[in-house]
């Protein structure tokens, strides 16, 4: 009697969320990006926002501390200049950043992005070089 009534309110929750989902490359200004951090990668939960003001909320769900740098530029995600001496990638076209994110803790910050291509990087010593980056784009309103 009880999984009668249990099974179709579950159905019914469920279609409600995919008919209130929007399709990734459609999130509007305002949305909420959500960056995930693991050892040498990060996700997004979307690929692309339109232009105007984005909370970026950042989960660092590795086991060591990571940075989080927003990069406007051109260049594919695995191109940045890297510096040698310090072995970090070079922040040309800087927008924003979050300087240190502690393993298991989470950051946001707040940007007004102009459309374009961007670049999501940990730039801790080396961390870029071993495939912490994901490219972003921000399209027109």
């Amino acid at each position: 009697m009880m999984l009668s009534r249990v099974v179709p309110a579950l159905m019914a929750l469920a279609l409600l969320l995919v008919s209130c989902s929007q399709p990734a490359a459609d999130a509007p200004a305002g949305s909420q990006v959500v960056a995930e951090l693991a050892d040498y990668k990060i996700t997004v939960n979307v690929p692309s926002v339109k232009a105007g003001k984005i909370k970026i909320g950042v989960r660092n769900l590795a086991s060591m501390q990571h940075s989080f740098q927003v990069l406007k530029t051109d260049l594919a995600p695995d191109k940045l200049a890297v510096d040698g001496a310090s072995a970090k990638a070079k922040e040309d076209g800087k927008v924003g950043d979050i300087p240190s994110i502690p393993a298991g803790k989470s950051a946001a910050v707040t940007l007004d992005l102009i459309p374009g291509k961007y670049l999501f990087i940990c730039n801790v010593a080396g961390h870029y070089q071993l495939g912490m980056h994901t490219g972003f784009t921000v399209e027109a309103p």
